[in-house]
């Protein structure tokens, strides 16, 4: 006898990537410089004396550095907001010099869509 267990009311779904994860890995693979940039000028700061920043600080300097190459013609970096809770975090994994440099909050769902913000 069967214990339905095989049946898909009871079989879990796989845990699927957000859109906003699936976007930001699509990001990291079309411009492979994007996190040295933004851990080039975060080590700059930090060098600086700062012993804490958040990301934002870092898209703002990397558009005000960036600002004539990414412009119009849609080939070049568009530095979404959406994508700074995924950088500060790949940042401080990826680069130990900068583990616990930046304030992150707990990601969690989004109410509406259970996207991760």
């Amino acid at each position: 006898m069967s214990d339905f267990t095989d049946l898909p009311l009871f079989v879990k779904p796989a845990k699927q990537q957000s859109k906003l994860l699936r976007q930001w890995e699509e990001v990291k693979r079309k411009h492979p410089d994007f996190l040295p940039e933004l851990a080039r000028i975060a080590r700059e700061y930090k060098a600086s004396g700062a012993s804490s920043w958040n990301i934002s600080g870092c898209f703002e300097v990397l558009r005000w550095e960036t600002r004539h190459t990414t412009a119009g013609d849609g080939t070049g970096l568009k530095l979404n907001n959406n994508y700074q809770p995924f950088a500060s975090r790949d940042l401080m994994q990826q680069y130990p010099d900068l583990a616990g440099f930046f304030r992150i909050r707990k990601q969690h769902p989004h109410a509406g869509n259970k996207q991760l913000h």
